[in-house]
């Protein structure tokens, strides 16, 4: 356009020369208000030259002064992500509903061929949405999809509680503390993260996608070996060596294993053995199993006048029971869990869990649990440090039955669990903030000084997990000691009989009448109560 005017009254002109608009001004006095009612008809035009303007009104110039531009009618723009574009359309309410639609369209479509946006128009929605002034949607390009994030998938180990049950013809009592696994046995995988699927903008360029987050495997070498499948999505860990699975501070390994397959006789002699013991059958009498991990004696008759069964680091499960003959001992830094115990004498620093009962036996351990509610204690001496629970104790011939619970501090342990909770909710925050920083690194396109940065994060990922780990485990005993009532309990579910004495935190009871009815006694504020 050359010298047209866009508008004209005795007060003023609006003149336009080249997509550059102008003002003369005819009359003095006249009001900078006035003329912005007037710019309300006209959207097209936009002021950049706003101190020029104003000289003009204030000035009365009646020459032209160069005010502004004017706009097109379709004004496209592009987000910053090149994924949507918009359009405003710059007419009055009143121009936009007397100008043809169609045409308007088509200005839309001749302004995104002028921009090159290609992708994502969608005309039928656009119709449906345009207005004047405001800016709407007319392209949409595609979002890229992140990958995949690789998941791993370990050998798990299943939380040791022993089966109790009754078929109406034989007791069980059913665990496996060992697991035992081939040279070759799968005991994990990781499923590889995936390549992404790349968006694409309204210019119709790719728009790369990230890769799915990568896992880092974490296992012993020595004992598992990893191998990634034919077609790269998996890789698959394997025990090199016959062995127990175990996390020793939550890393994989196979630890080493010595399976006995018949009796520890004079055949075998005694054992004492670096690593996990499983015995298929029994013990013979007056020999000994000694192993620095778990020890199970999987034979249904159980053992008899052994010498010794003692796991320095472990945990011992006998499957069978034990009928000691005053002689046999057992020993475990861990936690014992047995069908029977009868004439033996039990040192444990964890838990002492028993199927059915226990028969003048002398124990000490932190916990003593009869979890069976026919479960029985019978004559011996029974000391724990947190509780001891039984269906029954004592018995109708009044055999005497000592049960002491030293008790334990619960201020003190319930601080030391918050301590843990807290610990947990920390690193628990630590091990996010590096899967972040971890997430920042593509393996493929680092120098050596990234590379050892990543080594570095993924080493510090590893070692909280291995803390947190632990946490759980602790925590989980700390659940357990801290469900008992008071500072210190004994719990007999069923029936508590005469001549049995009850010591917790040195506060004495003497059984005088027997009781057919659940009950506790525990202390409480140094004080003994029963409920």
């Amino acid at each position: 356009m050359f010298n047209d005017v866009l508008f004209s009254n005795e007060n003023v002109e609006i003149i336009l020369e080249e997509d550059q608009v102008y003002i003369k001004v005819l009359q003095k006095k006249y009001e900078l208000v006035a003329f912005q009612e007037i710019l309300k008809n006209f959207p097209r035009i936009k002021i950049t030259q706003f101190i020029a303007l104003k000289s003009a009104i204030t000035n009365a110039i009646d020459q032209l002064v160069n005010i502004g531009e004017y706009k097109p009618t379709i004004e496209l723009s592009v987000s910053n992500d090149h994924l949507k574009a918009y359009a405003i359309i710059n007419l009055s309410r009143e121009q936009f509903i007397n100008y043809d639609k169609k045409e308007l369209m088509e200005l839309i479509v001749i302004a995104c061929r002028d921009q090159n946006i290609i992708f994502g128009i969608d005309l039928q929605e656009i119709m449906s949405t345009m207005v004047p002034l405001d800016k709407f949607v007319i392209a949409k390009g595609s979002l890229p999809l992140t990958g995949e994030d690789a998941i791993i998938k370990l050998y798990e180990i299943d939380e040791l509680k022993p089966q109790v049950f009754d078929d109406g013809k034989v007791n069980h009592y059913e665990l496996n503390l060992i697991n035992r696994v081939d040279r070759g046995d799968w005991v994990g995988e990781r499923i590889e993260p995936t390549q992404g699927i790349p968006g694409k903008s309204v210019y119709g360029d790719l728009v790369p996608a990230l890769q799915g987050k990568q896992q880092k495997l974490v296992y012993d070498r020595k004992t598992v070996m990893e191998n990634l499948n034919e077609d790269e999505t998996k890789t698959i860990l394997t025990a090199k060596k016959v062995g127990a699975v175990v996390y020793e501070n939550g890393i994989l390994a196979i630890c080493n294993f010595l399976e006995i397959d018949g009796k520890v006789s004079f055949e075998t002699g005694n054992i004492d053995f670096d690593g996990y013991v499983e015995v298929k059958h029994s013990v013979e009498d007056n020999f000994s199993v000694r192993a620095d991990n778990n020890i199970q004696i999987m034979g249904k008759i159980g053992l008899g006048g052994i010498d010794t069964i003692e796991s320095r680091e472990g945990s011992i499960y006998i499957r069978g029971g034990i009928a000691g003959k005053n002689k046999a001992k057992i020993i475990c830094d861990g936690d014992l869990y047995t069908k029977f115990a009868a004439d033996c004498t039990i040192e444990c620093n964890g838990s002492v869990n028993i199927g059915y009962y226990a028969m003048n036996t002398n124990i000490k351990a932190k916990e003593v649990i009869l979890e069976s509610l026919n479960s029985k204690i019978i004559g011996g001496n029974i000391e724990a440090t947190i509780r001891v629970v039984s269906g029954e104790i004592g018995s109708r011939a009044d055999i005497p039955t000592n049960i002491t619970v030293l008790g334990f501090d619960r201020v003190a342990y319930k601080e030391e669990y918050d301590g843990i909770n807290a610990n947990i909710e920390n690193i628990k925050a630590q091990i996010v903030y590096l899967n972040q920083k971890l997430s920042i690194y593509s393996p493929t396109e680092l120098d050596a000084k990234q590379r050892q940065i990543l080594s570095d994060l993924e080493e510090a990922y590893e070692n909280l997990n291995k803390k947190l780990k632990m946490l759980y485990e602790k925590k989980k005993k700390y659940i357990s000691y801290l469900h008992c009532k008071g500072d210190g309990e004994i719990k007999v579910n069923k029936c508590l009989h005469t001549n049995v004495t009850l010591e917790i935190s040195k506060h004495l009871h003497v059984v005088s009448k027997a009781s057919n009815l659940p009950q506790s006694f525990y202390v409480i504020n140094n004080e003994f109560k029963t409920n």
